[in-house]
């Protein structure tokens, strides 16, 4: 047998990290509590991160104005809004926010029992980066800790619904507030560790990223959070599907947003998630 060594298949050049994309995920807690006040640290927080592409969840709008639009103005950034519900005439849902110009956005109903409704959404926005359409998902899951078995049949309709997507020259990305820790059912079934729907499975940019930091979003730290009583969790999450040939869309790094209160006022009940990813 001739001495012959063959390339290793699965491997990747080495990254360049010449350029990069920020993608930032963070649920804003709608009108809650000091809204105004913690409005103005969101939108400070905001700026000194300056992300390129924003997946917002308790996003308001109302007869006199959008929170989402407010975001987008600030950075002279493209913006869609999908509403979930409405409490005495604002409304409560999801946007995203891209530097880049949005080719198209729709937004999908996620199939739930009727007596545990939430009427969460997945929103889908196809940017143009560069050259190439970037698939952003940005969806909120139901919220009661008790309802993991309703999460995992969200996030079915949410992988059925990316294995349908054609095949990206940039991989996908999707965020959200999943209500749920990653070794939970649902959050496995998106990863990889439980058995995949229709073969779609996602990385974990904070795991790849920050493998002994658990990156809690859900925090005791935080006041507003600390008050629900429950245990300090990650619960917020971006994941990318497998990077290309030339290592793109693969994590580089990931770190809290909105961590530091100012004057004892947080600027959400959430921790928010910022990744940075080879471009």
């Amino acid at each position: 047998m001739p001495d012959k060594s063959y390339s290793d298949l699965d491997a990747y050049p080495e990254l360049a990290y010449s350029k990069e994309i920020k993608v930032l995920s963070w649920n804003l807690w709608w009108k809650f509590e000091n809204y105004l006040d913690r409005q103005k640290l969101i939108f400070n927080e905001l700026l000194i991160l300056n992300p390129d592409i924003l997946c917002l969840q308790e996003v308001w709008e109302d007869s006199d104005g959008s929170q989402a639009k407010k975001i987008a103005d600030l950075f002279g950034y493209e913006y869609t809004y999908s509403k979930s519900f409405e409490i005495d005439g604002v409304s409560f849902g999801n946007a995203i926010i891209s530097k880049f110009p949005i080719l198209n956005s729709s937004s999908h109903k996620i199939p739930t029992a009727t007596e545990f409704n939430e009427n969460r959404t997945l929103m889908h926005s196809v940017v143009n980066y560069d050259g190439f359409e970037i698939d952003i998902l940005c969806t909120h899951l139901n919220y009661k800790y008790d309802q993991s078995n309703i999460r995992q049949n969200q996030v079915a309709f949410i992988l059925e619904y990316i294995s349908k997507l054609k095949k990206p020259k940039f991989p996908t990305i999707l965020c959200g507030d999943f209500n749920a820790d990653p070794l939970s059912e649902e959050i496995m079934q998106i990863t990889g560790l439980k058995s995949s729907i229709e073969g779609t499975v996602l990385r974990d940019a904070w795991q790849i990223t920050n493998r002994d930091d658990p990156g809690y979003t859900w925090s005791n730290n935080n006041y507003y959070a600390k008050r629900s009583l429950e245990v300090d969790r990650r619960i917020d999450y971006i994941f990318v599907s497998k990077p290309t040939s030339k290592g793109l869309g693969h994590p580089i790094k990931s770190i809290l947003v909105g961590a530091s209160p100012k004057d004892n006022i947080f600027p959400s009940d959430h921790f928010g998630i910022m990744t940075y990813l080879e471009g």
